[in-house]
């Protein structure tokens, strides 16, 4: 597995694909895919996900091959990453993810299907939970379910939820597109190692291809 972390090049400001790619989860989804999109019948095989350091987009990528190198638009810093890892030990992560849960064969996100069970239940909306509180409380759920059979778990209190946020959006040819996601930190202990480095590998949860699923670790004191 490589590692990348790729920030904007000193020439991308005058780029005209840097609105573009900014201005939607699929402009980025875009911008991303070219990065590994060698051939035409390509697929996806790496994970990615987008911060910002000191005001400017940072990329993380997680691939089988370097990204192409695009100097007018990005400068990556790539390395092998090959963590060695064992039952018991514990990690320190970083996690945006798209947690949801299938009704009606559907997939509604966390916090929007724990508001529709607290429309239906009468409970007046004056006594309802945060949005805040819904994203902690169903969000850790939803990482402590999905940590089964992945080679690690979380415990109750270990797990910070924040930063809920829907993406809405429109495909060239006029889908729309929704999810929502929520940034996961805190401490997780590998279970099973060999498990683990798959989940780090393939991600967790939907919406990978619009920058969910990507663990950021690093060993906890």
């Amino acid at each position: 597995m490589l590692l990348s972390r790729i920030h904007l090049s000193p020439e991308a400001s005058s780029s005209r694909e840097l609105g573009p790619m900014l201005s939607s989860p699929y402009g980025l989804h875009k911008a991303v895919w070219s990065l590994f999109a060698d051939h035409a019948d390509r697929r996806r095989d790496f994970l990615y996900r987008l911060d910002w350091d000191s005001g400017r987009p940072l990329l993380w990528t997680l691939s089988e091959r370097p990204p192409r190198p695009v100097p007018e638009l990005w400068s990556a810093q790539t390395r092998e990453l090959k963590p060695v890892l064992r039952a018991g030990e514990r990690l320190r992560f970083s996690l945006r993810a798209n947690p949801v849960v299938t009704r009606d064969r559907k997939r509604h996100d966390v916090v929007m299907e724990a508001k529709q069970s607290l429309r239906t239940s009468g409970l007046p909306k004056s006594a309802w939970p945060t949005e805040a509180q819904l994203a902690q409380e169903h969000g850790s759920a939803w990482l402590a379910r999905h940590a089964e059979g992945r080679g690690f778990e979380v415990a109750a209190g270990q797990v910070l939820v924040e930063g809920f946020e829907v993406h809405t959006f429109k495909k060239p040819r006029g889908r729309e597109i929704r999810f929502a996601t929520c940034d996961f930190h805190g401490v997780l202990t590998v279970t099973d190692a060999e498990a683990f480095l798959r989940t780090l590998h393939q991600g967790i949860g939907p919406a990978k291809g619009f920058g969910c699923g990507l663990f950021l670790i690093r060993r906890a004191s």
